[in-house]
């Protein structure tokens, strides 16, 4: 039990300096890493030269998100400099009159369809919702919320594809697994995952008033894009553009319930008319980006993009782990892209452009460092235990089994809960995302555990996946919890430390709930099968 208690000590400090000690989500970071690295050192049988390698490793894996949310947070300020934010608030408005219809339209729809394509809502959202008119607080945690509604399909849904990739290897070919298997047992939690953090969004700004005013578009934009990416996984639309389906119907719904609602006649007023040329031109970064997402989301372009730069871009970090960086075919190189190209359309100043520079470059540093620590973290914990061999592989130890972070959690509640810990599996993938920062590196680094627990406790094949596809529900809903995601919304608006503090209190609420309601739901599902 003190192995269990000690592999959990770096989330404990690092939820506790946050909530408690209202510290900035990057310092807890570091110190959550620091943590990690000594107790893997000392009790969890680690080398020096493995638990270095494992946050150099990490840093260079988080790269994928962690500059992707920094081009993200340029774009937004050169967008915000440059009035396109003005403009899009005031079309918002235009189709959204309430604040509760507003909160859903961007935080649901899309917010759904953005993260699907990649961009980050946290570093997107708070300025334009802060530019409508939301307060600090509720900017922030509409953006965070706004990368929940569809979890795993986010990214052009690497959190499925990834993990299902390796799961021959990991688990061996009898356990494998596709990703259109993992991404249905993912979707059949996603209606009650949808319409549950439609009315968070609504508690959040406005209690209970705001989720009786918006209970109609709430349940619409819920049922829409869950029960609709539930659909297009069942017919075999590929997973990577599902959410972006998904988020697009939802928009739709929600812009026909705001056009013919009894708000739209209550909140009628006379508005000059909409200038849709200067609204293209607001929106140019944004249609870019899409573009560019939808062409690299094509398998074919995908392929040939990654593979430009040849072995210029692989290397060995330490002992046999190696890492490609595809940067032509990673979503952060395409946003600057997006970025550079659509100047020319927005038409910034040289002051402008100057203003967004020296705000991105002061805000930048703690959402990028938050990201790449918090992935160190989670590989500390991952690689623990394990050694360099004489041939330079990097190997399970003798203390392996014992010792290793990781399974040292796992093991544990699945001894305590026994039969009961498919009721928790969704809480473990709420666990390793929040250390890590990341759901695709929860899926990874505890499918072996899930499975071994599976197995176990005398489940079969389709009911395994039915406890890892909650895993990896709760590793997505964890994005409402997770420091870096609040450090980085928090850092969009240049607001102070106590502002992440507030945030991550009401989110564990959130979070907490709909992980336990997976957990229910998934006894019902491996009941019922």
């Amino acid at each position: 039990m003190i192995g269990f208690l000690l592999a959990l000590t770096p989330l404990l400090i690092v939820l506790v300096g946050i909530v408690y000690l209202k510290q900035s989500g990057a310092k807890m970071a570091i110190v959550g890493l620091l943590v990690a690295v000594l107790l893997a050192c000392t009790y969890f049988h680690t080398s020096l030269e493995v638990a270095v390698g494992a946050t150099v490793f990490g840093i260079i894996k988080a790269l994928g998100i962690s500059v992707a949310v920094i081009f993200t947070m340029l774009m937004i300020f050169v967008m915000k400099e440059s009035g396109a934010l003005a403009t899009i608030a005031d079309a918002i408005k235009r189709v959204a009159h309430t604040r509760e219809e507003q909160a859903l339209f961007i935080g649901m729809g899309f917010g759904s369809f953005v993260t699907s394509l990649g961009a980050v809502t946290p570093a997107l959202f708070p300025p334009l919702l802060m530019a409508i008119g939301f307060t600090p607080f509720a900017a922030v945690s509409v953006a965070v919320l706004g990368y929940d509604p569809l979890t795993s399909f986010a990214l052009l849904a690497i959190p499925i594809s990834i993990p299902a990739d390796a799961s021959a290897g990991m688990l061996g070919p009898a356990a494998a697994f596709t990703a259109q298997e993992l991404a249905f047992k993912i979707a059949i939690y996603l209606p009650m995952i949808s319409v549950g953090l439609a009315f968070a969004m609504l508690w959040i700004i406005g209690g209970r008033p705001a989720m009786r005013r918006g209970a109609v578009p709430a349940l619409i934009s819920g049922l829409v894009i869950s029960l609709s990416a539930l659909t297009f996984v069942m017919i075999g639309v590929p997973v990577r553009i599902v959410g972006v389906l998904a988020g697009l119907l939802a928009m739709m719904f929600l812009y026909v319930y705001h056009r013919y609602s009894k708000n739209q006649r209550l909140h009628k007023r006379e508005w000059e008319p909409l200038d849709r040329r200067k609204l293209l031109r607001a929106i140019s970064p944004w249609l870019f980006l899409i573009l560019f997402a939808i062409i690299i989301s094509v398998p074919a372009v995908g392929d040939f993009l990654a593979d430009i730069p040849g072995s210029l871009e692989t290397f060995v970090v330490f002992a046999n782990q190696d890492i490609d960086l595809n940067i032509f075919n990673q979503i952060y190189f395409w946003i600057l892209v997006a970025l550079v190209v659509s100047l020319p359309v927005l038409r910034p100043t040289r002051e402008q452009l100057d203003r967004a520079f020296k705000t991105w470059t002061r805000t930048l540093w703690g959402p990028f460092v938050a990201y790449s620590v918090y992935f160190s973290i989670a590989y500390v914990m991952f690689f623990s235990a394990m050694v360099i061999s004489i041939n330079g592989d990097l190997l399970p130890g003798s203390h392996y089994y014992s010792h290793n972070m990781d399974v040292v959690v796992g093991v544990t509640l699945a001894g305590i809960f026994g039969i009961g810990f498919i009721f928790i599996s969704a809480s473990l993938g709420l666990f390793g995302a929040v250390v890590g920062g990341s759901e695709t590196a929860s899926n990874v680094m505890f499918m072996k555990i899930q499975h071994r627990a599976s197995v176990d406790i005398g489940l079969n094949q389709d009911q395994f996946m039915t406890m890892y596809g909650a895993h990896a529900a709760g590793g997505g809903i964890a994005s409402a919890m997770t420091p870096a995601k609040i450090n980085n919304a928090v850092a969009t608006i240049d607001a102070g430390r106590s502002l992440e503090s507030r945030v991550m209190r009401k989110h564990m609420v959130i979070a907490i709930t709909l992980v336990l309601l997976t957990g229910i739901l998934t006894g019902i599902f491996i009941g019922l099968s």
